[in-house]
């Protein structure tokens, strides 16, 4: 198949796919989406919107066609042309931040597309990019080959609950054991953060089923569990609020959207194991 490349004027992000592409000796017709190919791209986005995301500053770019494969963004694009789709649970699209790449889930791939994702990283992070690692917990090996190779400049864990509620709320079964590895590991990482959503629960232990939010004593055992596997209890520790309205999960979009005030008693039950915990609500 061949390959087509927008691009737009002064976009370095372009510049580095453009450069990959070099170095893998790789053949592609190039548009600039707000130049000469203006016209080119507005018929291309036209016939393919549902698959090019558009924030509030606009497209992202680069964009990269293969056929009826559309990729956007630089490490996805550049994930892609290195090895296909087996890094598609690594590598996601995500908010374009100066500086750095995000979408880097390390629980999210395949072990075996380890080297893959290596060389993937190790060019970002040669053409001056920094590199935010997000894990739950999962692929702790994986966690671990990254940081050794100093290919994680933050990581941002997504400590979903308690021990005896995390596959619950992961929604599949889980070896507490190594998410336990793995919150050791991030606070070992060069710049780290835990953060916890307040979410709602279905409590299928009881008759009939109900469903809860998590309870500050369950946010007070998360902390402890976070102090034990860690050995500390200054960690930087950030309560969210549950937004129903991005929920996967129709059970959930009709619960109550909490509020900052409403957490305070979950805060306070944080600090006694996690004494820098805040509380984070929706973003607007």
């Amino acid at each position: 198949m061949s390959l087509t490349l927008f691009t737009a004027t002064g976009c370095a992000r372009c510049t580095i796919a453009k450069k990959f592409m070099a170095e893998k000796g790789l053949t592609y017709d190039e548009h600039d989406a707000i130049g000469e190919g203006k016209e080119f791209f507005g018929q291309f986005y036209r016939t393919h919107r549902s698959a090019i995301f558009r924030g509030k500053e606009g497209i992202e770019f680069p964009v990269l066609a293969e056929g009826d494969e559309i990729r956007q963004g630089l490490a996805v694009i550049v994930a892609w042309l290195q090895a296909g789709a087996s890094l598609d649970g690594f590598i996601g699209r995500s908010e374009h931040s100066k500086g750095w790449v995000g979408g880097l889930h390390v629980s999210g791939g395949d072990p075996a597309a380890m080297d893959d994702l290596v060389a993937v990283l190790s060019f970002l992070k040669r053409n001056g990019l920094k590199l935010q690692l997000d894990t739950d917990g999962r692929n702790a090996v994986a966690l671990e080959c990254l940081l050794e190779q100093r290919l994680g400049d933050r990581v941002v864990m997504d400590l979903k609950g308690p021990r005896p509620l995390y596959g619950a709320l992961l929604g599949k079964e889980i070896d507490t054991q190594e998410v336990g590895r793995s919150m050791a590991l991030v606070a070992k990482s060069p710049e780290y953060r835990f953060e916890t959503t307040v979410a709602p629960v279905l409590r299928s232990g009881v008759y009939p089923e109900s469903i809860s939010f998590l309870t500050p004593e369950e946010i007070a055992e998360t902390a402890r569990w976070l102090k034990e596997a860690t050995g500390s209890h200054r960690l930087p520790y950030v309560l969210r609020a549950f937004d129903p309205q991005t929920s996967a999960d129709d059970r959930f979009r009709s619960m109550e959207t909490l509020t900052p005030n409403s957490l305070l008693r979950h805060r306070t039950a944080a600090r006694k194991h996690q004494v820098l915990t805040e509380v984070q609500p929706i973003s607007g």
